[in-house]
């Protein structure tokens, strides 16, 4: 996700708080109905809630957004770590060779009696 998705749900729920807090006012205003008390009581809740997931959502924003960031460069990392240690697997030269194959070592003997015979 990304800081403007974060973003976006910021306004999602002050969105919400404001429609909520919009209609209790609302029903205060009219005359009293049956069934008004109830709602502005479940309004209330519903008010309270977004209000809270809004100051939460407010108050981790950053730490949200800086963990992210130290996911992403221990990842990255991680993928350098593994491309070098592939770079250094797959570099073979002629140290690697000489220790390793036994048909390296075979042609380096024939070569140098080769050289010793002319």
């Amino acid at each position: 996700m990304t800081e403007e998705g974060l973003n976006a749900s910021i306004l999602r729920l002050q969105s919400h708080v404001v429609e909520t807090y919009g209609m209790i006012k609302d029903i205060y205003k009219r005359e009293q109905q049956e069934g008004d008390v109830d709602k502005v009581a479940q309004l209330c809740l519903k008010l309270a809630n977004y209000e809270g997931g809004l100051l939460t959502l407010r108050g981790y924003k950053q730490d949200i957004i800086d963990s992210a960031k130290v996911e992403e460069e221990q990842q990255d990392e991680e993928t350098q770590t593994d491309h070098e240690e592939q770079d250094d697997e797959s570099v073979i030269d002629e140290e690697y060779l000489a220790e390793k194959s036994q048909t390296f070592k075979n042609s380096q003997a024939h070569q140098k009696k080769g050289k010793k015979k002319k």
